[in-house]
């Protein structure tokens, strides 16, 4: 899950190492500066906000864990990528091919259309 959360957002042109362990990815969406600041994103609480209406899941803002507010950093969680109802988060855990499962997919996607979004905006610019 988190391989796949990884590839969508740097993908998206967002910086983040490769997940190893855990559930947690902390992205750095400073390269989609611009595309942020069209969505009047312009810090980390900013983009908190931003991020969490969007992927309708929380999505905590660097500064919550020490970074400089004015940088565009966010810790996002798969777990709630895993489902909304316990008998979805433990079909994941006994799924032989967990990503394959319709609620995990159609979270996914979700993910993926807001990064995909982002870098299409970022890589738009206005005519001459």
């Amino acid at each position: 899950m988190a391989a796949a959360v990884h590839a969508a957002a740097v993908g998206a042109g967002a910086l983040s190492r490769p997940p190893r362990a855990g559930r947690h990815l902390y992205l750095d969406l400073e390269p989609l500066r611009d595309a942020l600041a069209a969505h009047g994103v312009g810090d980390a609480q900013e983009l908190e906000d931003f991020l969490a209406a969007r992927l309708g899941m929380p999505a905590p803002g660097g500064h919550r864990f020490g970074d400089d507010l004015g940088a565009l950093r966010v810790r996002l969680s798969t777990g709630p990528l895993l489902g909304t109802a316990d008998d979805e988060r433990a079909e994941c855990l006994t799924a032989p091919e967990p990503l394959e499962l319709p609620h995990v997919q159609r979270a996914l996607t979700t993910v993926k259309s807001v990064f995909d979004d982002l870098r299409d905006a970022q890589r738009w610019e206005p005519p001459r």
